[in-house]
């Protein structure tokens, strides 16, 4: 009885050793998700590279028409620069609604260091900032400092306390250093204006 009960189990533990009907399911779920993240990370990473440099290209372009006073001598307004920014920027940035420009002078290149406050870390935009930034072209010779501020969402929710090892979210974090799926990403450009002559010299 034992004997035959013994066969019976022998025969089954064959036929399922020999069945891989849903392998490829299993690994695929073993693998799949973690593969989807990498991914998806990548993508993100690739990403947020590309708006970093399309940021601070356009603003060292934009950067040009005050550097040479070309704003100043043609009366430019903010809005007006910003435009011009706005025109070397990739179309998936929105500019126009989410740029923020600073533009403003110093006294020399130490003080050039001292960066505008843009936000809290936390995701908080500086109010004076969003709300009404400094445009200061300065005159021929003076140390200008154009800042630009561009606020984007990660694609990727919660990308940042996915990649944290220990469960905690440590600031700043290399991809969403601006809340929890939010990166800030700032372009910056400092010069000494050239001699140019003012308009109505």
């Amino acid at each position: 009885m034992l004997l035959n009960i013994n066969q019976k189990l022998a025969g089954i533990r064959r036929r399922f050793r020999k069945d891989e009907r849903g392998t490829s399911a299993i690994e695929f779920a073993f693998l799949g998700g973690p593969f989807l993240f990498l991914l998806l990370a990548t993508f993100e990473t690739g990403l947020n590279f590309l708006t970093e440099y399309s940021l601070q290209s356009a603003t060292t372009t934009a950067s040009r028409l005050i550097r040479t006073g070309q704003a100043q001598n043609g009366g430019l307004s903010a809005a007006e620069f910003k435009t011009e920014l706005c025109k070397h920027v990739p179309g998936f940035m929105n500019c126009n609604s989410k740029v923020i420009v600073n533009v403003d002078t110093r006294a020399d290149f130490g003080a050039a260091g001292n960066r505008t406050q843009a936000g809290d870390g936390n995701g908080n935009l500086n109010n004076n900032l969003q709300n009404s930034p400094a445009f200061v072209p300065g005159g021929p010779g003076q140390i200008v400092v154009v800042e630009t501020f561009y606020e984007q969402k990660m694609y990727v929710p919660f990308i940042n306390k996915l990649l944290s090892l220990n469960g905690e979210v440590s600031r700043p974090n290399f991809l969403a250093n601006h809340g929890d799926d939010k990166r800030l990403i700032v372009g910056v450009a400092v010069f000494q204006n050239e001699p140019f002559n003012p308009a109505g010299n």
